[in-house]
């Protein structure tokens, strides 16, 4: 049986992720149905099946793709540390690209696909060759991605002046208020705000690291 043929050419897998990949990014993980899929291909829905099983094996390949474009660097010339924190900003970077990932990533359930286990066992490689073992070691993973994906929840969802550094939000919107029975939280607000150029996520992944730099060689 031939392949059918649309627009494009040949109905494949690949084209099946673009499109859905491209409806996602326009109105988020809800916006992807099996037909507004076909739609966008001009084909009909029952066409899609035959490269993918449902929505959550599509949902499964738009998750490894998009893993597969922000895959993490080549180790040479980073600490552990810095391998971390390149770990962080390339997940972050592929959040405010594709906001829905957030969800994607959450839902999906593992195993996940060749890249997305590729990209946990290096994480994984690199607290073991710097002496975090097992569990500690996937502990500090899962913690760091759960960080990356609280910030950039905070990241896509602030639309204030103080932009995506959610300290500056906070004094932003607490600025007015009356804390005069809430010493701890009216000093903070009123200490000198941090300098402009501050890395507020690279700040928040220091203090994980440091946690997870003491198990080094438990």
């Amino acid at each position: 049986m031939s392949p059918r043929v649309g627009p494009s050419g040949p109905l494949s897998r690949e084209r099946i992720v673009d499109a859905a990949i491209g409806l996602a990014d326009d109105g988020g993980l809800e916006a992807v149905t099996m037909s507004r899929v076909a739609g966008q291909l001009r084909t009909g829905a029952m066409s899609l099946y035959r490269h993918v099983s449902d929505k959550d094996d599509l949902v499964a390949a738009m998750v490894e793709r998009v893993t597969t474009d922000f895959a993490y660097p080549d180790r040479a010339g980073l600490d552990w540390r810095g391998c971390m924190h390149a770990l962080a900003e390339q997940d972050r970077a592929s959040f405010s690209a594709h906001p829905w990932m957030l969800a994607a990533t959450a839902t999906v359930t593992p195993p996940f696909g060749t890249a997305s286990l590729a990209a946990m066992e290096w994480a994984l490689d690199v607290l073991e060759d710097a002496g975090i073992s097992g569990a500690d070691a996937a502990r500090g993973v899962m913690t760091i991605n759960h960080y990356v994906h609280g910030s950039a929840r905070i990241a896509l969802g602030e639309s204030s002046a103080a932009g995506s550094d959610p300290g500056a939000a906070w004094r932003e919107r607490l600025h007015d208020v009356e804390l005069s029975a809430l010493p701890h939280l009216r000093q903070l607000i009123a200490a000198p705000a941090p300098a402009a150029d501050r890395n507020w996520f690279a700040d928040g992944l220091d203090l994980i690291l440091d946690g997870l730099e003491r198990r080094v060689g438990r």
